[in-house]
């Protein structure tokens, strides 16, 4: 690697780091309050923490990397511009296209990092946080069991009137499940005890000598609900929420926790469960944000060298402006696409073509154009003009008041 390669390369990587750094925090900030709700209402641990909020980092490294790759290229050229170095750079005869080369190497990195983590991090990691909810779940109902007190987790209300010293037996339990729509399943019973779950097992009661009533949903008016029914009952294995005792589901019953290989397989093979849309759009959505990364250079690069006597440089807020817009279209066409509404090829190549030509016109432009000699631009003077316009309605106003 040549001298001019090695240096921008530190140059990007160093603040890409930290701005990466700074996006994970803020990102699982706001989904760490979440989560310390959840774990702490299930009584969880600051280990249990900690452990879901880096099943969640796949998922936000995902958006960070290429928004810090994007705005480090605008940051570092930017100062580049302004101390004059790209001038010198330019003298000694490197031209845009040279600079391009190191920016792209180290976007074909992050394309390849994208891929891994869009790939199989990401899916595995969306199921492992899920699975860990169903977990906590259950392996929370012991501590919170108190003799004598009702106990509200999710929608299922639990009380016992005894209960061993080490948690495992109890008597004289109630069990009663909201499943909404009038809908319930209310469980008594005389005495029981909890069997620890195994692997992704579920906690389960055994209970003896008891009652099961299962309420239907409410029936139109004028008409009794039907399905209601009552079973008396000497020995039953129950799990949390009055069911028969289930694992936790497989992955793969929903499409963002396919791998990208799965998702490909799926639009040749119809997945159960999952409609071909989906599948369609989730692929292609991946594939879409993976190639990506190799068009942030060519847009953030010509934006991010400002003109040398200009009195304002934009390119840091077109190209956030730019970024932000592209990544809410791709929101906003995979929803669509998801919901069969528009074909993905539609919603999501067509805007990623149109950001890719973007950036290579203004690549073209900023190479083959002479800057001008004059210290302003039309958007300056627009600037202006709207400055002085409003000043102007300011004055009049507060003349007439």
């Amino acid at each position: 690697m040549k001298i001019y390669d090695r240096y921008i390369t530190g140059q990007i990587v160093r603040p890409m780091l930290a701005i990466v750094l700074i996006a994970l925090a803020a990102l699982l900030a706001e989904r760490m309050l979440r989560v310390v709700d959840i774990v702490v209402g299930w009584r969880g641990s600051l280990v249990v923490i900690v452990e879901m909020l880096g099943y969640l980092i796949p998922h936000y490294m995902s958006l960070a990397l290429p928004a810090s790759f994007f705005i480090a290229i605008l940051v570092v050229f930017g100062r580049l511009s302004r101390d004059g170095e790209l001038d010198a750079m330019m003298a000694s005869g490197l031209g845009l296209h040279r600079l391009l080369q190191p920016l792209l190497k180290v976007g074909l990195a992050l394309l390849v990092i994208t891929a891994i983590t869009q790939s199989y991090l990401q899916p595995f990691s969306r199921y492992a946080y899920r699975a860990a909810l169903f977990t906590l779940s259950n392996v929370s109902f012991q501590a919170l069991l108190r003799e004598r007190l009702f106990v509200t987790l999710g929608s299922t209300t639990y009380s016992v009137e005894g209960l061993s010293e080490d948690r495992s037996s109890f008597e004289g339990l109630l069990l009663h499940d909201d499943r909404g729509g009038g809908r319930s399943v209310t469980i008594t019973a005389q005495e029981g005890r909890v069997v620890p779950p195994q692997n992704n097992e579920p906690l389960t009661l055994e209970l003896s000598d008891g009652v099961q009533q299962f309420v239907p949903e409410t029936g139109e008016a004028g008409k009794a609900p039907e399905g209601g029914a009552t079973v008396r009952f000497r020995n039953f294995t129950s799990d949390l929420q009055g069911n028969q005792p289930g694992t936790f589901r497989p992955r793969g019953e929903d499409e963002r926790e396919l791998t990208l290989p799965e998702l490909w397989a799926g639009l040749s093979t119809p997945v159960e469960g999952i409609d071909d849309v989906e599948i369609e759009s989730e692929f292609h959505g991946r594939v879409v944000r993976i190639l990506s990364a190799l068009t942030l250079p060519l847009v953030a690069l010509p934006l991010a060298i400002a003109r040398r006597r200009a009195r304002r440089s934009y390119g840091m807020v077109i190209g956030i402006a730019l970024l932000v817009a592209y990544n809410q279209v791709l929101q906003v066409g995979e929803g669509l696409a998801d919901n069969g509404r528009i074909s993905s090829w539609l919603a999501l190549w067509v805007p990623f073509g149109l950001f890719a030509l973007i950036g290579l016109l203004l690549t073209w432009s900023k190479t083959t154009r002479v800057p001008a000699g004059s210290g302003t631009s039309w958007l300056d003077d627009l600037l202006e003009r709207a400055g002085e316009r409003f000043e102007r309605l300011v004055s009049i106003r507060l003349g007439r008041s």
